[in-house]
């Protein structure tokens, strides 16, 4: 369950340079194609909403329509529709989001209740801009049909209109895997030719569990590893409008068990593993920075936050990082390497046994 504290002072009261706060509730901002609102889930397993982000006012989009509002994602189709994942109804935390979330699409001018798709999934989902493409993975939790909970498969499906709305047309598998590896799509990229994805990592013989950031090239079966870094949970979260790079919720700078990523990254997507750090969460860990989208125009990036010990996906809050005053900062010329990385950290410790300063 989410820590329930209620003596910590939010995080982005007094935000650091070039942050500021949107609203003090919200979960997994999504920037719509005009770059003017900001979808939103208003609460774990509740209703999606949307920021005027000029305004500030805040439109309920599901609230008065049907029956289910146990929704945990919100992405906006390229046609402007909304696509929203979440269960039915809410059995428990485990079962309701790993087993029961499910694909609906809420027509855009929220007129009618959301239409279910018909398809459970796993976690996340990517949306296409220019067409109506949708990317995400299904397990055997979630389809019994794979023969073994343990099975993954990655899709990209098609979104056809007819006389009954929304349902899903076309579609392709384009990775199929198991043994302790769950993929999680997140973006299209190169006018959609290529999937970039997530793969969470735990097989036998890992200290711990991670995360690295993968892309399929879907016209030619090519795997691409972005970055990959022992007991590292890196995992992508948002792409930039060029295409060249993506957000990371990276925990390279904190200490397992006793913290989750705190801040989010700029990683380039050339094969170089190169990332910058964009957020400044405090170093002590009690808040942390993660579900994030770029606007439209590259311009801003809109997050999500949550104290250290909350389970991943509870938000707090809706956060704004002014990217193009931060790329001016010294700070966006700090990039860095997981090798770069590992040397810094394997001199801490040389110095820490030395007895060195």
């Amino acid at each position: 369950m989410p820590n329930e504290r209620a003596d910590v002072a939010h995080v982005l009261d007094d935000p650091p340079p070039l942050h500021r706060k949107l609203l003090d509730y919200g979960e997994r901002p999504y920037w719509s194609a005009d770059g003017t609102r900001i979808a939103f889930i208003e609460t774990n397993y509740g209703d999606v909403c949307e920021l005027d982000v000029e305004t500030g006012k805040v439109r309920n989009l599901t609230q008065g329509l049907g029956d289910h509002h146990a929704f945990l994602r919100v992405l906006i189709l390229s046609n402007g529709d909304y696509l929203l994942i979440g269960p039915r109804q809410f059995t428990d935390r485990d079962t309701s989001r790993h087993v029961e979330s499910e694909l609906w699409v809420l027509d855009k001018n929220a007129s009618r209740p959301p239409k279910p798709l018909g398809r459970r999934i796993f976690e996340g989902c990517g949306v296409s801009t220019n067409s109506p493409l949708i990317t995400y993975a299904v397990t055997g939790r979630n389809d019994p049909g794979l023969g073994d909970p343990d099975v993954s498969e990655c899709h990209v499906t098609e979104i056809a209109y007819g006389d009954d709305g929304p349902e899903l047309g076309e579609d392709r598998v384009f990775y199929r895997t198991r043994r302790g590896l769950r993929p999680e799509p997140q973006d299209f990229r190169h006018d959609d030719t290529e999937v970039v994805f997530a793969e969470y990592v735990r097989v036998a013989g890992d200290v711990r569990p991670r995360c690295v950031v993968k892309g399929c090239r879907l016209d030619t079966a090519e795997f691409t590893t972005y970055i990959d870094e022992p007991m590292v949970h890196n995992e992508c979260e948002g792409i930039f409008p060029d295409h060249e790079y993506i957000c990371l919720e990276s925990s390279c700078d904190t200490d397992w068990p006793m913290f989750p990523p705190r801040d989010l990254w700029k990683l380039k997507l050339d094969g170089s593993q190169q990332r910058v750090r964009m957020t400044s969460m405090p170093g002590d860990h009690t808040w942390k920075a993660t579900n994030s989208n770029v606007s439209p125009d590259g311009r801003w990036l809109a997050f999500m936050v949550g104290l250290r010990a909350d389970e991943a996906g509870f938000g707090r809050g809706l956060g704004l990082l002014d990217l193009d005053a931060w790329e001016r900062t010294p700070e966006a010329e700090r990039w860095e390497t997981p090798a770069d990385r590992a040397r810094e950290n394997a001199a801490k410790l040389l110095n820490s046994t030395s007895g060195k300063p």
